[in-house]
């Protein structure tokens, strides 16, 4: 069966849209994409429809009186949020979506879900017990979850397990490989920063120092604050392929993010996190899971104390590819795991 799917991509980051691009990669599936800004279609690729939604923030907005504890995350109301929600709806109407999936909104969820479609609704890593996520979990006809089963958190499977899906990462295990000797002789430890913040460098600074046998190279935006560097730490900025960098590397540190993760996997080398600061504590959960699930080391964050040395010595000889076994399906299982999500909530809504 063909689906026709509509995709609510969040503004924040371009993980989101990664995620829907995926999908657009797939045979059996025809694909809406809904987004803010016309600006973001030029990071998705292939034919889809695309949705570039309005702001829900501006002067057209007022925020409202939203309390912890309120069953929204964020209402404001104002002539733009009507408007958006507006296109939203004439969006699906024009395209007739089988399922609406939703990355991540509680709000376009429960909007979808009063519209009349079948709804999935995308399950993050963290602490997401609030009235919020609860909400989107009840009304949702399915729940989908870009990660195995294997790291879900009991309590989440205990009361929403029979409607949640797990699809995984599609990639395969790389090949065995050695890291490229640095010209110093030290080995070379690579730090992945996201996209979305920015790792200070007093803190890079001091566990390079801390650590002076290894060269340290960082590959992504470094919060500038006027720290004098140590010789054994190179900054490269934002690179075209930081995959590569990985590689060559005998170690990678990298945040947590998803897609982050899904990168570091896919070098093949022996990788270490440290979660960046999110909402409801996604980072360090997912990093907690894959520690346990996988004994992918990690720190807390890059401010609590830590002995550099003794760390790197700990992570560098983890197994190579532990991280890849525990996140990555082959693309068919992706694809089937899909199909049968899509089919699922299909069922759920019309039981």
């Amino acid at each position: 069966m063909n689906y026709r799917v509509s995709y609510y991509a969040h503004h924040h980051g371009t993980g989101h849209l990664r995620h829907a691009q995926r999908l657009a990669e797939l045979e059996g599936v025809d694909l809406q994409v809904a987004s803010t800004g016309e600006r973001r279609r030029d990071l998705l690729f292939g034919e889809l429809d695309y949705v570039a939604l309005p702001a829900d923030a501006g002067p057209l907005q007022h925020p409202g009186k939203m309390r912890a504890g309120d069953p929204l995350h964020y209402a404001p109301v104002g002539p733009g949020i009507q408007e958006r929600f507006a296109m939203l709806n004439r969006a699906w109407a024009r395209f007739v979506p089988d399922v609406v999936m939703v990355d991540v909104s509680v709000e376009v969820a429960l909007f979808a879900r009063l519209s009349g479609y079948p709804v999935a609704f995308r399950r993050m890593p963290g602490e997401r017990r609030d009235r919020a996520h609860e909400l989107a979990y009840e009304v949702a006809d399915a729940i989908f979850g870009y990660f195995p089963a294997t790291l879900e958190d009991p309590s989440h499977l205990a009361v929403f397990g029979n409607k949640s899906h797990y699809l995984g990462v599609p990639g395969s295990l790389p090949a065995p490989s050695d890291p490229a000797a640095a010209p110093s002789g030290r080995r070379r430890v690579l730090v992945q920063t996201s996209l979305a913040s920015a790792i200070p460098a007093r803190r890079l600074a001091a566990a390079a120092a801390a650590s002076p046998e290894w060269l340290w190279e960082v590959a992504g935006a470094v919060e500038e604050d006027g720290t004098r560097l140590p010789e054994n730490l190179l900054l490269h900025g934002v690179v075209p392929d930081p995959g590569r960098a990985m590689a060559a590397a005998d170690l990678v540190i990298s945040s947590a993010g998803h897609n982050a993760v899904a990168a570091a996997a896919a070098s093949g080398r022996p990788v270490m996190l440290v979660p960046e600061e999110r909402p409801h504590g996604e980072q360090l959960h997912f990093a907690r899971a894959l520690e346990g699930v996988a004994g992918i080391p990690m720190l807390g964050s890059w401010e609590e104390p830590a002995d550099w040395p003794s760390l790197l010595e700990r992570a560098v000889g983890t197994t190579q590819g532990a991280l890849a076994d525990a996140l990555f399906v082959s693309p068919a299982s992706f694809a089937d795991a899909l199909e049968a999500m899509l089919a699922a909530c299909l069922k759920a809504a019309v039981a």
